[in-house]
């Protein structure tokens, strides 16, 4: 048996990727996208070029998830989602709920979908900033819908949040940028008090300039001219981009991260990353490319190392993936989270996954 999942607001399929990692580590166990919900173009082209379904089909995108009726998808066990983050994110007006594009209040199709389907688990993600105390109406309603179709937290305690929320940085879990996200987990009964959203922190020694591309690799155009250079020193004030390590430098914030991370990938109108090469004698300032975002995302889109390709990219354009991989998920840290998620659940009896060839190992 399968662990079916629906994944809502699918983008590249952040919840896909993550799920084939984590099967490649446990091969004895085995999941199934059984539909998925983008409005995007772009998003559901690069979602069908990289996922099938366990027949080598493509999958069903049942498109915008406000027209969809739940009596015509198929069951799932987990709806996997990160709704927009633009009403709670400070690159965004913060207007929460009042978005005037009636992004915050996408939450109520989730629990519309649910409250029909009632899958046994639901996996959210958004911005921080969706934790900050102006949103607190807003999570509390999310929890108070949620409750009301059967997603409790405690059954000891029905006053508890349904919802068990950690917010995780992929700088903690193997991947140089500083990308803060808060995780919700909710279980069709109630979860015990005592579960976790955070894994084990996973602190290593790599930085940018181990995510970067093989010399030579990056398009010409990416590099910035020495007029560029020069006018983005005297608009930010910057002395010298002469460095002896690869660096990100923060538009935004006007300086050069010297701790080796990479500031949040973001949408492209939004973008205030540069990275800065170190050669002797010169300042070499570029953008990022594409294989080098998505390698912050947990994936890797060149044949390097021995090994091949997670993602293949079409052709579509660097504004166009840019824009993927700043609005995805960090395929590593989802790999992480599902399985600190389905070790607890084992532990606790559910029968996450039914095992092949009476193989016991837990995952």
């Amino acid at each position: 048996m399968s662990l079916k999942v629906f994944e809502g607001f699918a983008g590249y399929g952040g919840g896909s990727f993550a799920f084939k990692k984590l099967m490649k580590m446990y091969p004895n166990y085995n999941f199934e996208v059984v539909g998925y919900s983008e409005i995007d173009k772009y998003a559901s082209d690069l979602f069908d070029l990289n996922h099938r379904d366990n027949n080598g089909n493509p999958i069903k995108n049942y498109g915008d998830i406000t027209q969809i009726n739940p009596h015509d998808l198929p069951d799932f066990d987990l709806f996997t989602g990160g709704f927009p983050c633009q009403p709670f994110s400070t690159a965004g007006m913060q207007q929460g709920e009042k978005d005037q594009y009636g992004r915050g209040t996408l939450f109520h199709h989730i629990v519309r979908i649910c409250a029909h389907k009632k899958p046994k688990y639901i996996l959210l993600e958004n911005v921080k900033g969706f934790l900050n105390k102006k949103f607190e109406p807003t999570r509390k309603l999310m929890e108070q819908m949620l409750r009301e179709i059967g997603y409790v937290a405690d059954i000891n305690n029905p006053e508890e949040s349904p919802l068990k929320c950690a917010v995780l940085n992929s700088k903690d879990y193997g991947i140089p940028q500083n990308r803060e996200r808060v995780w919700m987990f909710a279980r069709l009964g109630g979860l015990p008090k005592d579960f976790s959203m955070k894994p084990e922190e996973c602190p290593n020694t790599l930085r940018l300039g181990d995510f970067l591309d093989p010399a030579g690799f990056v398009p010409k155009n990416m590099y910035l001219t020495d007029k560029q250079i020069a006018h983005l020193r005297e608009k930010h004030h910057i002395a010298s981009f002469e460095v002896d390590k690869a660096l990100c430098f923060d538009v935004y914030n006007k300086k050069i991260k010297k701790d080796g991370y990479s500031i949040t990938l973001t949408m492209p109108e939004h973008n205030s990353i540069r990275v800065v090469e170190p050669h002797i004698g010169r300042q070499v300032v570029r953008k990022m490319s594409v294989t080098e975002q998505f390698r912050l995302m947990g994936l890797e889109g060149l044949k390097r190392n021995g090994k091949n390709p997670d993602i293949v990219f079409g052709n579509q354009s660097y504004t166009q993936l840019s824009k993927r991989a700043g609005n995805g998920w960090d395929v590593n840290v989802v790999k992480i989270i599902l399985n600190h998620i389905i070790n607890q659940l084992v532990s606790m009896g559910d029968n996450v996954f039914e095992e092949k060839k009476n193989d016991k190992n837990k995952v």
